[in-house]
């Protein structure tokens, strides 16, 4: 039975639908708003851990040169006192007899031989020492405060995310807040859309040549001799790459379905930081992701050594169940900085990468909603926390930013 309808002629239950909806939109921004700092805090601190490795190459560097440059001077000095017979220095230890004048004309043939500039550089590196010495100072202590603040934004990251769960869970009974949720989400991703879309225009506008874009197409995973539909721990094949999403290390039989592993984090051939395709999943497109999970837009971010984010971070529980996008081809992998990975030849002619995975699931031809594997933090996520970073890969070729996309549909 519905409540009575109020003096404005609403319906008290569908204001408290409405109420419950933005509870739960508002936990879902909270938490990806705790996710973007998060991952802000890891980059930050990625960004100075490679100013402090060229802070130490510098110092090496500058010690190196500052070594033979002394060494430079000690040669003629050993040459001049070998010639010259004598076994001590008088202008260190004092004069004992008149025969030690000569030791004196040695050590000034010695002056005389090292020139001026030399001694001038031989200061300047000793100074550029000292400076570089006192910055790499900074930048460690810089660094320990990087790590203090990237634990707390660790711990605030992951509260949210229960947080998160715990309004879902207390909501989402009714279905009243579904259908609610749902069109508070849909205007949400317009309102986000309309943005996007007055970005690309105005870049449109400053670049008349527009975006150039790669067409590649993706192997026919039905052309493959691997099987499919079988779950981690069966005869699929196991690649094991060494991070290069073009060149994995077989290390078994291995099918010619499906497309390369990838590297997490890393610049693939052609792509470039800052590319915004806009939504790229189509009618039926399912978040990766099936549980309450938070992100953030942390495309193009510094990453250790050198590299910048390819993808999306998103963190949720361990274990939760991560599923194919689209109907695909599924094959597992693992490298040292995804762990263990699955890479999906989309149907959509798309490729889809996903890192970090505590298992795998159903691998082989899937279907969408298929549980391909689980939320984990392998590879160089045990740095981190437990979460899947997840790239998309056009045509099977350069990866783009997966935000808008993950934004729509999660």
């Amino acid at each position: 039975m519905r409540a009575p309808a109020s003096v404005d002629g609403t319906d008290p239950s569908d204001t408290a639908a409405e109420q419950a909806a933005r509870e739960i939109a508002d936990a879902r921004d909270r938490a990806n708003a705790a996710a973007d700092a998060l991952f802000q805090a890891e980059s930050d601190l990625d960004a100075l851990q490679v100013e402090q490795q060229r802070l130490e190459n510098d110092i090496a560097v500058l010690q190196a040169e500052i070594d033979a440059l002394r060494a430079t001077v000690e040669a003629v000095a050993i040459n001049r006192f070998t010639r010259a017979g004598t076994d001590s220095m008088p202008l260190l230890t004092g004069f004992r007899t008149a025969g030690e004048q000569a030791q004196v004309d040695v050590l000034i043939d010695v002056v005389n031989e090292t020139s001026a500039e030399d001694f001038d550089q031989f200061d300047a590196l000793n100074n550029d020492l000292a400076d570089a010495r006192a910055e790499l100072e900074r930048a460690e202590a810089a660094g320990e405060a990087a790590r203090a603040e990237l634990e707390r934004r660790r711990e605030v990251a992951l509260a949210e995310v229960e947080r998160l769960k715990e309004v879902e869970e207390q909501r989402l009974k009714d279905e009243a807040v579904r259908r609610a949720l749902e069109i508070e989400e849909a205007e949400r991703r317009r309102q986000e859309e309309e943005a996007a879309d007055a970005l690309r225009a105005q870049a449109a506008a400053l670049d008349p040549l527009g975006r150039q874009t790669q067409a590649s197409t993706v192997p026919d995973p039905a052309s493959g001799t691997g099987s499919g539909g079988g779950a981690a721990g069966s005869d699929d094949p196991l690649i094991v790459g060494d991070g290069d999403i073009d060149e994995p290390l077989p290390i078994g039989p291995v099918s010619s379905g499906g497309a390369g592993g990838g590297l997490t984090g890393t610049l693939g051939p052609g792509g470039r930081p800052g590319s915004d395709p806009g939504v790229l999943g189509g009618a039926g497109w399912l978040c990766p992701v099936q549980g309450p999970v938070s992100f953030g837009d942390t495309w193009g971010a510094p990453r250790s050594g050198g590299r910048s984010h390819q993808g999306v971070d998103m963190i949720g529980d361990r274990g939760l169940p991560i599923v194919a996008v689209v109907d695909g081809f599924a094959q597992a992998k693992v490298n040292v900085l995804g762990g263990n990975t699955v890479s999906l030849s989309g149907a959509d002619g798309n490729r889809y990468y996903f890192a970090h995975l505590d298992t795998w699931g159903a691998l082989g031809q899937v279907t969408a909603g298929t549980v391909i594997g689980y939320l984990g933090d392998t590879g160089n996520a045990k740095f981190s926390v437990p979460h899947l970073h997840l790239q998309i890969h056009p045509g099977g070729g350069a990866a783009v930013n997966p935000y808008p996309t993950v934004r729509a549909f999660c």
